[in-house]
Order: C-alpha cells, then structure tokens, then sequence
C-alpha cells in the first residue's frame, strides 16, 4: 500500500519545505478520503501518485512511500484520465483481461497464482536469510576492521606516519589493504628499531661514509714466537755455570752484572776472586745474550704493535655507525685485556729469561665480525642514500608487513568466522535466483493463459450493463469496428462520435471504463491483473454529473472496491478525493455507518486546506457538522435567487441527513417523512427522493425530474417535515423564518 507522499514544488505546494503525507496501514488497508474545497491543491495529490508512480521525471523531487517498498499498479482516475479516455483515444480502449475464461485455463491460473504466492513467501524468507547473513558478516567484519586499525593508532605517529599517508580516513579500506601484506612466518623482518633507522638514513640529507679498518695481523707472529716457553740459561762455558745451574739464579746474577759495582760484588760488597769478571763475561754472554736480546725486541715490537692497535680502534669509533656498537665495544674490551696481559708476560720474561712465560693467542675474531659487520652497514647505507626513494619504498613495506603479521590473529578469526557465513550466503543467493527463476516462469505462463481471456466483449456488455442499470439508456458503448477501441452507439445510429457526449456522460463513461480498468488491462498482450497488488486513486469521480448520480457513484466504489462481495478479490488500497460535501457525506456513511465513533477502525479521513500553501490535516467526521451550515447557505441562496433551484433538493436532503443522523433521531425522520405524505400524497414521490435508504434498491436509480415542483412547494414541504418531527425552532434558526409551533 502506499504508506505516505513527500510533496513540494508542485502547483500550491510550497516551493521548498517537503509536506509529508502520512496514510495509516492496516488489515485490510483503510480506504482514504480525503476532502478539499476547489483549489485547496487537492487534485495536485492525485497527480502526483500519477506522475510519481509512472516514472514522469516531472515529479522526480517528489516521493511515494509503500509498504515494504514493494511496487504497485496504481491507476488514477482524474481529469487527465478521462481526458485521455475520451478525447484522444476517439473511444474506450478494449480491456482485453475481462471476460469468460476457458475453465481448464482459468484452473491453471488460480493453481499458478497460488504457486506464485508460495514462491513469494520463499523469495522473501531467503531475503530475509541473505539480510541476516549479511549482517552477520558485516558485524564480524567491524570487529576484524576495529583489531586490524589498532596497528594504524599504534604507527600513526612519527617516524612511521608518513608510511600510511592515504589510509587514515577509510577504516574498511585499510583494512583490506593491510591483508595484502601477510607474509610467511619464515620471512625474516627487520625489528621496528631497524626500520626506524633505514627510515631516517633513507630521509637524512647525509653523504656516503667510509668504510673502518683495523690492522691485528700483527698480533700473532710475535704471540706465537716459542721463545716465550723457552728458558734462557747461563752458557756451560764458565767454571760459574755449574754453581749457578745449581742455584737456578742466572737471572739474579745477570741483573747484578748491570750495576755498578768496580772490583766488589754489587750485594754483599765483598771484593770478587780474580778473574771473577772474566768467568762471569763467560756466562752471561753469546747464545744467551742473543736470546734475551731477541726477546726484548719482540716485546718492544709487540708494545708499539698494540700501540698502533689502540689509536686505530680509536679512531674507529669516532665513525657515524661505531659509536654506539654495542658488539665492537664488548669485542675491543675483551681484546684489549689479552693485550694487556700479553705485554705484561712479555715484560717478565724481559725481566726474567729463565723463566718460561705462555703468551696466549689474542681473539681477534669478535674485533673482525663486528669491523665486518659495522662495513656491511655503511655498504647498505651507501646503497639507500643512493636511492632513497626506492630504500623509503622498500621501509614501508616491510613495516605494513610488520604490522601485518603483528595483526595475524585478527585476520585469521576473520577469515574463520567469514568461511561459514559466504558458504551459507552463496547457497542462500543461489536458491533465490533459483526462486526467481521460477516465478518469472509463472509470469511467462499466466501471460500466455491471460490472452486466452475473452476480453472486448464481456468488457462492453459489464460498462452497458452499468449504465442500464444506472437508468441510462440514450447511448451505450460499442466494438468499434475490427480495432481494440470502443465507440459511442445511439438508438438508430451505427456508430457515435465522443464530440456528442456531454461533459456528465464523459464523467460517467470514463469512471465505469476506469472500474474495468481496475480488473483488467487495455494491452493485448498484458497478463492476467493482480487485484492484490492493484491501488486505486480516485478524483472527484462524480464531477459535472447530476447530483442523483452521486449516490450511485458513492454505491459502485464501496461495493466493487472498498467492499467487495465475500470470495471476490479486492484491491490493495482506495483512496478518493472531493470537493463535493455531499459525495464524501455518502461515502463515510456507507463505510463508517451510523457510529462516528468508528470512524478511525473503518476509515481515514483528511482535510486538505491552503492558505498560502496547501496542507493536509486530519479531520473528524464530526467536524463535517461545521460544514452543516453551508448547506442551509445553499437554500438561503437559493430562496434569494443567488443560487439555482436545481441545488435545494439535495442541500435539503444533505441537511435532513446531518440533523437527523448527528442527533441520532433517524426514526422520528422517517416517521415525520410518513406524516407529511399522508397529508399531501404529491409529496410521496420527493418524500423517497429524501429518505435516502429508498434508494438502496434497484427501483429508484434513475434520474429524477427535479422540475416537477417549484422552490415555494420544496420549502414548505422541508419545513413541514422539521414541524412533523418536532424541531420547527431548528429550521427558524437557519431559514430566519418564525417560529412555527406544531399543530394539536
């Protein structure tokens, strides 16, 4: 059903600010009147369903709210309906959807349409279900998109936030983009430390740097010479050697040779035997003095050696990339100790030749790895100041790797919540293509079953039996020719012209097409009509016809449209709008019933006003009584000549209605009505004319012949029923006339 309008911009509407118009739902929905005087923009409503619902791109800014937002036939009847009825088609089009249907065909139908409706009620559960499957994937994904952005929050800041320029706004596509970078758990990472490095050498204005060099290839032909295992002894040559091999003092007795001592011993101050010095040269000097003098040099070479060592490593780590290595230190540290502890053996066998002394092997290799490895950073330095962009490039994508492999566990929940739901969803689309498939299917069929329907001429005996019984009987509607139109047919005339219809006939003809219409299509090919998915909008369908057409026009549309009979389909929705008090009095008594205060369980009725604008407000049927008096307006016109006399009878039959009906004295109505034709028979036929339940039956439909009496006779008939039934002060009050007091 259609649920509400969004209008603007459209005749009286304001230019600007949307009017909602809301229409209550309901099971089944409740007809719609809404009422307007000539102006109000109430027609404008109408075109609008019309042009909204046609596709016009006229009405694009405009909106039409269903239920569901499902689609709709909708048919209008309005001026341009029957404009386009009668004048431009030169006649009716056939409706070729009506008429009697082969039996076994109309069996298929009913059988198709009830499997259409199974397969309806299937198409939307697994809507339903794709609705939910979705949803449910798009909550598992915002909790994986919400884990995976926690990498962004963790990185959008310096030095790193320059490496997710462009992906700080879209949460799903950072998502998705981040998922690109899973690499495997054996791909080596650079540590974010590492990255943050290469980072700011790859965005430093610095230079190349040289690479570090430290000569120790000295160290270990002088650590490894034998002599420091040897013992260096006195030579056998001296008769001094046995006594001083005994004693094991060689070393003593060469030290004391060194100090100044003339003829006496330099400890004990004795004066030496003869030849004393003689023997002494014979001891110390030759192979043994060769040895010690050789050890002296290698000591002295090993101490200039490490001496060299020392300025070298210092200037080493003056270098950009040596400061602050950690594993350079800890090896120099280490190595500098073992040279320190060489020297100093060394030292005491200088001191101490007999002495053996084990120099051990410095470690050189720490010092050469870390050299090694500080070279192999400056290289890859080098190599990224050559090409920072690409280094810069090369950063970025490890750190989303980094950061990807970091966010491993959000993506792999996901991706094992997800595997269930795009199985069920996948099955769950391929059933509703499958479903889809089917009804088209079904269409395709009742299409073909729908032009096995009789069509032209049920169409034509269903309008010419309407308008016999309406008591129409100078004209009628006719096949014209072999075409699919209709044409007007007259007594003794073979084929009418539409220039010949009046205005009223026009209305009529028009309006009985339109309820055909509703049940059928005027398309050859067109299939059978879903009256259950049909909505008609109905505008002031009795325009320029005879007040006495209106209760009939009133009868048709809740009979065959709001009501229909038990076991005939009816529409989806009826909305009608009017400017006549006297339709819209007729058709809230035929659907509300005496009771206004069922007005809101069995209708909807709006007002639809303008002042600068036009608006639509909710009106109650009781406030139709501040209409009453427009009615006795009518007759005080009339009785002044400024209306005409073809007016009154209905304005008194609406104001008999209203009185009456709002005062709940409908029995003392009918029973004045009985009193005043007893005394005046020629009143009968008036009297039936405004008892409006005589014209329930099928006996007084025809028009009456409102000339049969002049005003002065209405007038005293109207007030001798308000004086019958017992409220003469009542019609004083609005005729300005005097009171009348009721016979004895």
């Amino acid at each position: 059903m259609i649920t509400g309008l969004s209008i603007h911009r459209y005749k009286s509407f304001h230019p600007t600010i949307v009017l909602p118009i809301s229409f209550e739902p309901g099971t089944p929905p409740k007809p719609v009147f809404l009422y307007g005087t000539n102006g109000a923009g109430k027609s404008a409503i109408g075109e609008v369903i019309q042009g909204v619902s046609g596709g016009d791109e006229k009405f694009s800014h405009c909106l039409m709210h269903t239920s569901n937002n499902a689609a709709y036939r909708v048919l209008v009847y309005n001026q341009r309906f029957v404009d386009k009825v009668i004048r431009t088609a030169e006649g009716v089009p056939g409706i070729f959807t009506i008429g009697a249907l082969d039996a076994e065909a109309q069996a298929e139908i009913e059988g198709k349409k009830v499997e259409a409706e199974a397969l309806e009620a299937q198409l939307e559960a697994v809507k339903k279900k794709i609705e939910q499957s979705i949803e449910a994937d798009e909550k598992i994904q915002e909790a994986a998109i919400t884990g995976a952005w926690k990498a962004h929050s963790d990185f959008n800041e310096p030095p790193f936030r320059d490496l997710l320029s462009g992906w700080h706004s879209d949460r799903k596509k950072f998502f998705e983009e981040l998922d690109k970078y899973a690499v495997a758990d054996d791909v080596e990472l650079d540590g974010l430390d590492r990255l943050q490095e290469r980072l700011a050498d790859a965005t430093s204005t610095e230079t190349a740097q040289g690479k570090v060099s430290v000569d120790l290839s000295g160290l270990a032909v002088i650590e490894s010479n034998p002599i420091w295992a040897e013992r260096i002894v006195v030579s056998s040559a001296s008769r001094l050697a046995p006594l001083i091999e005994k004693w094991g003092n060689s070393d003593w007795v060469g030290q004391g040779r060194d100090i100044p001592h003339g003829n006496d011993c330099p400890f004990c101050q004795q004066k030496l035997p003869e030849k004393f010095a003689e023997d002494l040269a014979k001891l110390l000097d030759g192979d043994r003095q060769a040895r010690v003098d050789q050890v002296k040099l290698l000591a002295e070479r090993y101490e200039a050696t490490v001496g060299q060592i020392k300025v070298s490593v210092a200037q080493t780590f003056k270098h950009t990339f040596a400061q602050k290595d950690a594993a350079l230190s800890q090896a120099w540290e280490l190595l500098l100790a073992r040279l320190k502890a060489n020297s100093a053996l060394m030292k005491s066998k200088v001191d101490k030749p007999a002495e053996p002394c084990e120099v051990a092997a410095s470690d050189i290799e720490p010092m050469r790895d870390a050299i090694d490895a500080i070279n192999k950073r400056v290289t890859e330095f080098n190599a990224r100041i050559a090409n920072r962009a690409a280094e810069k490039g090369c950063v970025r994508m490890m750190l989303w790797q980094l950061m990807r492999r970091e966010r491993a566990p959000v993506y792999d929940a996901y991706k094992a919540s997800k595997a269930p739901l795009v199985e069920a969803l996948t099955a769950e689309r391929a059933e509703k293509t499958a479903i889809e498939k089917s009804l088209g299917d079904i269409t395709e069929r009742l299409k073909e079953l729908g032009q096995l329907q009789t069509g032209v001429g049920a169409a034509v005996e269903k309008i010419n039996a309407r308008l016999t019984g309406m008591g129409v009987t100078s004209y009628s509607i006719a096949k014209k020719g072999e075409s699919h139109l209709y044409c007007l047919s007259r007594p003794g005339q073979a084929e009418g012209s539409m220039a010949s219809l009046s205005e009223g006939e026009k209305t009529l003809i028009s309006f009985l097409y339109f309820l055909e219409r509703l049940t059928g299509s005027d398309e050859a090919d067109a299939g059978p009509v879903d009256l259950g998915r049909t909505i008609a909008v109905i505008d002031d369908p009795i325009s320029s016809l005879s007040h006495n057409f209106v209760f009939d026009i009133a009868s048709l549309i809740q009979e065959e449209l709001i009501k229909p009979p038990e076991g005939v389909p009816r529409l989806r929705q009826v909305i009608v709008l009017t400017h006549n008090l006297f339709f819209l009095h007729e058709m809230l008594r035929q659907t509300v019933g005496p009771e206004l205060a069922n007005q809101d369980k069995r209708c909807q009725l709006l007002r639809v006003v303008k002042s600068d604008h036009t608006k639509v407000v909710p009106m109650r049927a009781s406030e139709m009584m501040n209409d009453y008096q427009a009615l006795w307006q009518v007759l005080r016109d009339a009785r002044d000549s400024n209306m005409p006399a073809i007016m009154v009878p209905n304005a008194m039959r609406c104001i008999l209605e209203h009185f009456f009906w709002f005062t709940h004295q409908e029995g003392k109505f009918k029973e004045a009505l009985k009193r005043v034709a007893a005394a005046d028979a020629s009143f009968t036929p008036l009297a039936r004319f405004l008892d409006r339940g005589s014209h329930r039956d099928g006996i007084n439909i025809t028009v009456m012949d409102f000339n049969h009496y002049d005003l002065n006779y209405y007038f005293d008939k109207f007030r001798a029923v308000f004086d019958a039934a017992g409220f003469p002060e009542h019609y004083a009050a609005n005729m300005g006339a005097e009171t009348v007091q009721l016979p004895a």
